[in-house]
């Protein structure tokens, strides 16, 4: 890409290799960061990411980078983020919450008054493309709360008749609370407001318990955790979750669970970032597609790139067009300050001759630039003029 358009920047922390309370402390640090009000920030459930134009040749700030964390710069950025958008970043391969997700992300952006239009641009076709590749998939696709209850049956044996838990009213808990009645599982569930956990349970067909749901939770095949904060149980819940043998899987991030409650369930705790690593993660039915999946991103950053070098080549033919405009009136305004009462007529003599001789000198550039497919004409003609 060339310098003057400016550097995509991606700083990139996944939770295949930064933990949860490292990727935290990084979009922490991100969004309190002053020296670049443009940034946009990607934040879900197992990523949290930073993009910028760099212009300049400023040097790419990296100091919050935790250490798995990623730094991708032009070429890769747009690659990855037509990756992400089209689901082949996923967990789960294809999931629809991400390019939800995306489309927040940048309509916050937008509603900020900041945003580059580069970036803007990238987000756009990113998301054009992610909804392409779902308009290719038949049926619906799957969920982590999909994810999370096959795990649990992996675990511990098929939920058939028998209990799961969903903590959360939200929409991983109505997610998770589907998934388990689809899996044959007699569903309860539970919210930290009781209204919300109350209108869901009732939209699902299924009984409502308490938060805190004390001996209750022993006699629970499984437990799905989607909340914001943690959950807060009383001693005897969490005896009874230890004692009564059940999984729990906690999409929350951070984490629900206490890191107490999660080191004595041992190897029967399961969190969001323990799904990232779970080699089952990616659907089955989405290996078919998945060449045409990456087919779409190759197709979509040479389509992207092609804008973005011709973007290049107008914005210095612009600039060379202007320049040369700028200088014709001022030598213009140089001779009609030297000479007393020029008739109208030779005014506009001389103002279409220099207009017509301009025009004629910048022809042969601009065809060139327009025949650049290496960009050294384009950079030949900022060096010269510069531009």
């Amino acid at each position: 890409m060339n310098a003057n358009q400016g550097r995509l920047i991606a700083l990139v922390t996944h939770a295949r290799h930064v933990p949860s309370a490292e990727r935290e402390r990084f979009g922490f640090a991100e969004r309190r960061r002053s020296d670049d009000r443009a940034r946009l920030i990607l934040e879900t459930c197992h990523r949290v990411e930073a993009y910028a134009v760099v212009r300049d040749n400023a040097p790419v700030e990296r100091s919050h980078l935790p250490e798995g964390g990623r730094l991708l710069i032009d070429e890769a950025v747009v690659r990855h983020v037509i990756g992400v958008s089209v689901g082949l970043d996923s967990v789960v391969i294809g999931e629809d919450q991400i390019l939800h997700q995306l489309r927040e992300t940048l309509t916050v952006a937008r509603a900020s008054g900041t945003l580059d239009p580069l970036l803007e641009r990238l987000f756009t076709v990113a998301l054009r493309a992610g909804r392409v590749a779902r308009s290719w998939r038949q049926g619906p696709g799957l969920s982590l709360a999909d994810l999370a209850i096959g795990v649990i049956e992996r675990r511990s044996g098929a939920l058939r008749g028998r209990r799961l838990l969903v903590v959360g009213a939200g929409k991983m808990g109505a997610l998770a609370g589907r998934s388990g009645l689809a899996a044959g599982a007699a569903v309860s569930l539970t919210s930290r407001t009781p209204e919300r956990g109350e209108a869901l349970a009732a939209r699902l067909g299924v009984p409502s318990l308490a938060f805190d749901p004390g001996a209750a939770a022993a006699d629970v095949a499984g437990i799905v955790v989607g909340l914001r904060g943690r959950w807060l149980i009383s001693d005897e819940t969490e005896a009874a979750l230890v004692d009564g043998g059940a999984m729990v899987v906690d999409l929350s991030v951070p984490q629900a669970l206490s890191e107490r409650l999660s080191a004595a369930l041992g190897e029967r705790y399961v969190s969001a970032d323990d799904l990232a690593l779970v080699e089952e993660a990616h659907d089955e039915r989405a290996e078919g597609p998945l060449r045409r999946l990456e087919t779409l991103v190759d197709d979509t950053v040479a389509g992207f790139l092609a804008w973005l070098d011709g973007h290049e080549r107008r914005q210095t033919a612009e600039a060379l067009a202007l320049l040369a405009e700028s200088e014709r009136e001022a030598e213009m305004a140089t001779l009609l300050s030297s000479v007393e009462n020029l008739e109208p007529e030779l005014h506009d003599l001389i103002d279409g001759l220099t207009r017509h001789l301009t025009a004629r000198l910048l022809r042969r550039p601009l065809e060139r630039l327009g025949q650049d497919p290496d960009g050294r004409h384009e950079q030949a003609v900022r060096e010269l003029f510069g531009l």
